[in-house]
C-alpha cells in the first residue's frame, strides 16, 4: 500500500512541474484576489532551473495581510505539497532579497 502512495505522490509532483505556468498563475490569482497590491516571487531550485520531483516549490508572497490568512486561503484553494508558501510584510521581503534570487511572477497573471 505504501508504494501507491509513493507512486501516487511521484505523480502528482511531475503533473505540478510539468505545468508549473498554469499552477503559479493559479496561485497568483488566488493572492491578487485578496490584496490586488501583493507581490508574488518564485526563489530557490525551481527559480534556478535546478528543480528536482523531490523539490518543494518555493514561493514568497508580500503583502500587508496577515499570513495565516494568505497561507489558509491558498491551502484551502489546494496549493499544499509541493508548494512551500512563505508571506512576508514588505520590510522583511528586504531579507528574501538580500539573500535570494527572487523571480517575480505577477506577469504571469496579466499573460491569461
Amino acid at each position: 500500500m505504501w508504494k501507491e502512495l509513493l507512486v501516487r505522490e511521484a505523480r502528482y509532483r511531475a503533473e505540478v512541474f510539468r505545468n508549473l505556468d498554469m499552477h503559479l498563475r493559479r496561485l497568483v490569482e488566488v493572492v491578487k484576489s485578496m490584496d490586488p497590491e501583493a507581490e508574488v516571487y518564485l526563489f530557490g531550485s525551481a527559480a534556478e532551473g535546478r528543480a528536482l520531483l523531490a523539490s518543494d516549490i518555493d514561493v514568497l508572497v508580500v503583502t500587508d495581510l496577515k499570513p495565516s490568512m494568505v497561507m489558509a486561503r491558498l491551502w484551502l484553494s489546494g496549493f499544499k505539497e509541493p508548494f512551500e508558501i512563505h508571506v512576508a510584510g514588505r520590510e522583511e521581503a528586504e531579507l528574501y532579497k538580500k539573500r535570494a534570487r527572487l523571480l517575480r511572477l505577477d506577469w504571469l497573471r496579466e499573460r491569461s
